[in-house]
């Protein structure tokens, strides 16, 4: 080894650092961290509600129900991925399922095209296609108090017989055929005795319920004065413009959501590309929807109520507007805080004064056009947009989940605004689940900024309370995220009840920690004063635990992490300074012992049976302060020492333990308090030991993939440990093998393009 003054003709190994900005002082250390968490539970705060949390990737098969630690307690898998999806009180849930696109006869962003019931075990119950040449089933569907599913469908129109409802023929789009879509909706009873299909039991069609100013021979028609004069009427010639719109055009209004109020009997719809809110009344007939009388209202299925966008009525110019390709407008439910008022996620992609940012609106409807302002969440500055898809829902502790779809994004507000919960789904396209570290690949979705392929429509959370959990076993499994079936985390040892605390995962959460007490052996002997370390001593590739006696010169080994010592290795000539050491120093079998003597400067090495395995070697004059380290640093198999200086933050790292200098790796961190103890571990399972510092006073651990000096690859979190506790890097059990990167394949079999778009366009979602 050397110091940081050893003569110039001592060579160490060449430093390959790369190049990077001056950093100065802890602050600026930690503002460089790239953190290595990308999914799972980043925050889990007491204020949080507690419950499941149901969610799906839209481009993936399954469905996932989670506690509040991630952990899954029940999943759902079918042939497809799906918009909305909803947890029924019987258990069973309510899916619905985006086909392939041979499935389809037509579609847009957006389309399903069956609408599935699957029971609590993962075994369907009922199933409705419809993917025809006249309807097409698309974003969402919900259940009625009385069994019957009320569904959103496409209804196509030729040509002709959109020009034969009043269309401008300018406003069609060549490149759908000059195609209007109409939106119907549709409840459906459910044929549950033969397990699929259905009878559409009353009928809602947009195209009944038209004005239109371009062609005066039309029964529709009205002077262009007098759009404005019929809000309850939906004018056939508006087509949006600017950023956000579609350019399919066909789907000219494209539904996004649908909710439903058994007190009132009405139904909520969000029209995207309206960008407005529209209330209708479902207690009519379906002759009595067709039209304009009829139900409590006496309006039939004229619109009760529109909000959102007044230049769709010509009530208004832009800078009015107040939603902006808004998705999920729902009814607060009964005995929630704001029962009966309404919440919508305004994705707000193109705001007036040309910004973009999202935000959850809670909304009392009064006239036309109007609503009152009750509570919100977003901001310009709050880094919160999700430009499509997303969606809310408010908690009985009055909080509000939110998905930030595109981003997959599952976060809970207080209604001051605080984070208390946060979680990033890993789940992506094509059936494949990410590992912990990797990031969700782009995607592109007609060009939509910031779209990822662990898009997901919407996330709803139940509490064990819920009619459908009641008597479930929710005992918490899994987490959903990935880990490499080899890799080292951090686990620590509390000196003062001699007590070990070992965390399979290296992201921050404590889901998966195995505590270890001392047992009624030997090891309960052992004194405060005693030192921890870790080792394979078995060769199964797994780290158990081991306490240094100095005063009686012992290794205490625990072979089956139980707090036993199954084994007692004495050193002849052992002093109460040294420090002690595991690690595999000839390549073959597991791990093996050794030591550091601070105060002689010198590493010694022995086997499991107490007999010298190699040959002691002495360092340059160091200071005691120095710290040793162990590792495989250059992934040959054979573990070699290094150690760390704490007031110069600095590490030397040898590839040989022949007391040579020949193969030295050093280089400097930056500047961080003495106070800080070195790790060492192989922490992203490329067979190579690595090093990171520990921050006694902030329980935080900072792990770097690389010994090259940067920080450009770097794992930080925090742990909750005792102020006194020594950490320690292994890998303490397997995990499971992480599914290979999203193929081309994969993902083609996931999405599909339309080619009837103007513009190349992934067929996901808006």
């Amino acid at each position: 080894m050397t110091t940081p003054h050893a003569p110039r003709n001592l060579r160490s190994k060449p430093l390959r650092r790369r190049a990077r900005g001056t950093l100065a002082g802890i602050e600026s250390l930690e503002t460089r961290l790239a953190l290595a968490q990308t999914m799972g539970v980043f925050v889990n705060a007491p204020e949080a509600q507690q419950g499941y949390t149901l969610f799906n990737a839209t481009l993936n098969p399954t469905t996932h129900l989670i506690d509040n630690n991630g952990q899954e307690v029940r999943a759902w898998t079918s042939t497809g991925g799906t918009t909305s999806v909803y947890l029924l009180e019987g258990g069973s849930i309510l899916r619905n399922t985006i086909l392939a696109p041979p499935q389809r006869a037509f579609g847009s962003n957006g389309s399903t095209g069956k609408i599935e019931i699957i029971d609590w075990n993962n075994k369907p119950v009922w199933s409705y296609t419809l993917a025809d040449a006249k309807y097409q089933l698309h974003h969402d569907s919900i259940l009625l108090p009385n069994g019957n599913i009320l569904a959103i469908a496409w209804e196509r129109f030729s040509r002709a017989e959109a020009i034969a409802l009043g269309r401008d023929p300018a406003k069609l789009n060549p490149a759908t055929n000059s195609e209007l879509w109409g939106e119907a909706i549709l409840e459906i009873k459910p044929d549950l005795a033969k397990g699929s299909g259905g009878t559409i039991v009353w009928e809602w069609h947009l195209t009944d319920h038209l004005v239109q100013s371009y062609d005066a021979g039309k029964p529709n028609y009205v002077k262009p004065q007098e759009i404005v004069k019929n809000p309850q009427r939906v004018n056939l010639n508006f087509v949006p413009t600017g950023i956000g719109a579609d350019t399919h055009i066909a789907d000219w209004a494209h539904f996004n959501a649908i909710a439903y109020n058994a007190k009132t009997d009405q139904i909520l719809l969000s029209s995207r590309e309206f960008s407005e809110v529209w209330l209708i009344d479902h207690s009519t007939t379906t002759a009595q929807a067709a039209g304009k009388t009829g139900g409590k209202s006496g309006k039939g299925g004229d619109l009760l109520w529109r909000y959102g966008n007044p230049q769709t009525w010509n009530a208004g110019g832009a800078s009015k507007q107040t939603l902006q390709w808004q998705h999920n407008i729902q009814w607060i439910s009964d005995g929630l805080p704001g029962a009966g008022n309404l919440l919508v996620f305004n994705n707000g992609w193109g705001r007036p004064d040309g910004s973009s940012w999202s935000s959850v609106m809670e909304i009392k409807p009064t006239t036309y056009g109007q609503a009152t302002p009750v509570w919100s969440y977003g901001s310009p500055k709050a880094g919160f947009f999700s430009p499509i898809i997303s969606g809310m829902q408010r908690q009985p502790n009055g909080n509000t989940l939110i998905c930030e779809g595109v981003k997959g994004n599952l976060f809970e507000v207080t209604p001051a605004g605080k984070v208390v919960w946060r979680y990033v789904n890993p789940d992506i396209a094509g059936g494949n689940t990410l590992a912990q570290g990797a990031s969700a690949p782009a995607l592109n979705v007609s060009g939509t900024p910031g779209v990822y392929t662990n898009l997901t429509f919407r996330a709803l959370k139940y509490t064990a309370s819920y009619p459908g959990l009641a008597g479930r076993s929710l005992t918490p499994g899994k987490l959903i995220e990935k880990y490499p079936t080899f890799h080292d985390t951090v686990g620590f040892y509390e000196p003062s009840s001699r007590s070990w605390l070992l965390n399979h995962h290296a992201d921050g959460t404590s889901t998966a920690v195995r505590k270890i007490t001392p047992g009624i052996s030997p090891q309960v002997a052992v004194s405060a004063a005693s030192l921890p370390f870790v080792g394979d001593f078995d060769g199964s590739g797994k780290k158990t635990t081991g306490v240094y006696d100095g005063a009686a010169g012992t290794f205490r080994l625990d072979f089956n992490n139980d707090g036993v010592a199954d084994s007692i290795v004495t050193i002849p000539g052992a002093k109460p300074w040294w420090q002690p050491l595991a690690g595999n120093w000839d390549g073959v079998g597991g791990d093996e012992l050794g030591i550091y003597d601070s105060r002689a400067h010198t590493f010694r090495f022995y086997t499991l049976q107490g007999t010298l395995a190699a040959p002691a070697f002495v360092t340059p004059a160091l200071p005691a302060t120095w710290r040793p380290l162990v590792g495989d640093w250059n992934g040959d198999g054979k573990f070699t020492v290094g150690l760390y200086d704490p007031l110069a933050y600095t590490f030397y790292l040898n590839d040989k333990i022949d007391g040579s200098i020949t193969s030295l790796t050093t280089f400097k961190t930056p500047k961080v308090p003495a106070t800080w103890l070195p790790i060492a571990g192989d922490w992203n399972g490329d067979k190579k030991t690595t090093v990171g510092l520990y921050d006694p006073a902030a329980r935080t651990v900072y792990l770097n993939n690389r010994i090259d000096g940067s920080i450009t690859n770097m794992i930080t979190y925090t742990l909750p440990v005792g102020p006194t506790a020594i950490p320690v890097g292994g890998n303490w059990g397997s995990f499971p093998q992480p599914k290979a990167p999203i193929s081309p394949a994969l993902l083609a079999a996931a999405v599909s393009f339309d080619s009837s778009k103007p513009r190349t366009s992934l067929n996901v979602v808006k």
